[in-house]
């Protein structure tokens, strides 16, 4: 399966603890064998894995695989094909609070927890599951609930151990482990099943809810620089930053992949607006070829975007394609508010308003092979259109070194994601096979993800950039260089691409 990143600089570099109290378990039922503390003396568990992104630490068990997938919510899953199970980590931010245990709302009603209503889930999705745990335990200061359940899918049993870290009211750490289930629950006694509880047991006793207080203290920060650069983004400030032209070349572990040809230019049907067209050609492996364009508009006062984004993937001679439209907007809405007074000299009768500016983004979507609903999402104030967001080197103070945090469409996710930008200090390195003198420009999506490393010159041009993980470079280059590189170049200024029509 080919990956097809954002059409951006970003996006084709992307192609692609100390010791923890013991849990302890008071209310566990005690006529269960498979729950009894049968120890092994083989660890069952693997490395540490750590997030500070997530806020969250613990050892997993052996032998599964890391897997991280583009899922809301979801923090990592392991998977062990072989033993046949899977470990999923998520962490759930509520928009009410709703705690672990059963509590009393404002009116005295009685209402159930989160472990309460993980259970009542399960049980509508698996009526036949049988309960065997329901209790609460305290690892380290961190309470914790507990679900363990046998269930079928068809004829094969399932044992599913699940639990609920309460950071607090609001946010809960859920893991979940399926495994084997016992094929005679009548025994009283499944080797397999007793394994499974024995390594999630310890498992749990490792989960430590990590203080993410720094963490929100740098965002903070870098929220504060972002709003004070925006205002130095002036209309000629990003008309200062256009090259009408670009030509840049892919490479990956010294070879080259591919190629982009990028022109930036006032919009010629909107006079406060510029364009950006991209057009990319990608060879990620042999017998596949893959063809994007893009459009991407903005106003210069990124109050109104547009941008479309096609994409044709040609495998062994057949052809797959996914075109996405995107359009946002800012409307300046009036709305009540309590706290101010009502009424004008002229009309004493008018009631509180304010004005408010709502900021909102519609992508929708045509494919060939796969379905994508229509998103649909408010914005928040530093969110920037892609096509600030394809021209973000060039935009920054190259002269401060600072850490700014922005908000961006990821195609790849169909999802706001938050892009984190450091400017480092210049400094002296080797690069395009010759010493000299850059500035760096760390940029990544998420505060652990991958980073892409832009090279600026002390005058602000543009030097390249790599994805040491990816093993990616992107150098400028100039048309007669690729076209001795690729003969059959297409080098021509990107059209509106229509997409084939549905079969």
């Amino acid at each position: 399966m080919i990956r097809i990143a954002r059409l951006t600089i970003l996006g084709l570099l992307t192609l692609t603890a100390a010791p923890i109290a013991s849990a302890q378990d008071a209310t566990a039922p005690s006529d269960l064998p498979l729950l009894a503390d049968k120890p092994d003396s083989a660890d069952p568990l693997g490395p540490i894995f750590s997030s500070d992104a997530a806020g969250i630490t613990f050892r997993p068990p052996a032998g599964g695989k890391l897997i991280r997938r583009p899922v809301p919510d979801e923090i990592v899953q392991y998977v062990n094909e072989e033993a046949s199970w899977m470990m999923t980590v998520t962490r759930t931010q509520l928009q009410d609070a709703i705690p672990l245990r059963e509590y009393r709302d404002p009116n005295g009603q009685t209402r159930p927890g989160m472990l309460d209503l993980t259970l009542d889930r399960f049980k509508r999705q698996q009526p036949g599951a049988d309960v065997l745990r329901k209790n609460f335990v305290t690892v380290g200061r961190t309470e914790a609930g507990l679900l363990t359940l046998r269930y079928a899918v068809g004829a094969t049993p399932k044992l599913s151990q699940q639990a609920i870290f309460q950071s607090n009211d609001r946010i809960h750490y859920t893991f979940t482990m399926i495994s084997p289930g016992a094929r005679d629950p009548k025994s009283g006694d499944d080797p397999a099943e007793r394994r499974a509880v024995e390594v999630f047991r310890k498992m749990i006793d490792t989960v430590k809810i990590l203080d993410r207080a720094e963490i929100k203290r740098d965002q903070d920060e870098r929220l504060y620089r972002t709003r004070s650069l925006f205002v130095n983004w002036t209309p000629d400030r990003i008309k200062a930053a256009m090259v009408p032209q670009q030509w840049l070349r892919l490479m990956r572990d010294g070879k080259d992949i591919g190629y982009t040809y990028i022109v930036e230019e006032p919009d010629k049907d909107r006079p406060d607006g510029i364009m950006i067209g991209l057009r990319s050609r990608t060879t990620p492996e042999s017998g596949v070829r893959v063809d994007a364009e893009s459009w991407l508009g903005t106003t210069l006062d990124r109050r109104h975007e547009v941008w479309t984004n096609a994409v044709v993937v040609e495998r062994d001679g057949k052809q797959d394609y996914t075109t996405e439209f995107g359009v946002s907007n800012v409307a300046t809405e009036r709305v009540l508010d309590p706290t101010l007074r009502g009424g004008t000299p002229d009309d004493a009768g008018q009631p509180p308003v304010r004005k408010h500016d709502s900021y909102t983004l519609e992508v929708t979507y045509i494919a060939k092979s796969a379905a994508h609903p229509p998103v649909k999402r408010d914005l928040p104030v530093f969110y920037i259109p892609q096509a600030v967001g394809q021209m973000l080197p060039k935009l920054l103070p190259l002269g401060e070194p600072k850490g700014y945090l922005f908000a961006v469409w990821v195609s790849d996710q169909h999802e706001i994601m938050a892009r984190y930008v450091d400017v480092e200090p210049a400094r002296d390195m080797g690069w395009a096979g010759k010493k000299q003198t850059v500035i760096p420009i760390r940029d990544r999506i998420g505060l652990e993800g991958s980073p892409t490393w832009h090279y600026m010159s002390i005058d602000g041009e543009y030097l390249g950039s790599e994805n040491k993980d990816s093993k990616i470079v992107i150098l400028p280059a100039d048309e007669p260089t690729l076209r001795k590189i690729w003969s059959n170049a297409d080098l021509t200024r990107p059209s509106a691409m229509p997409a084939p029509a549905a079969k």
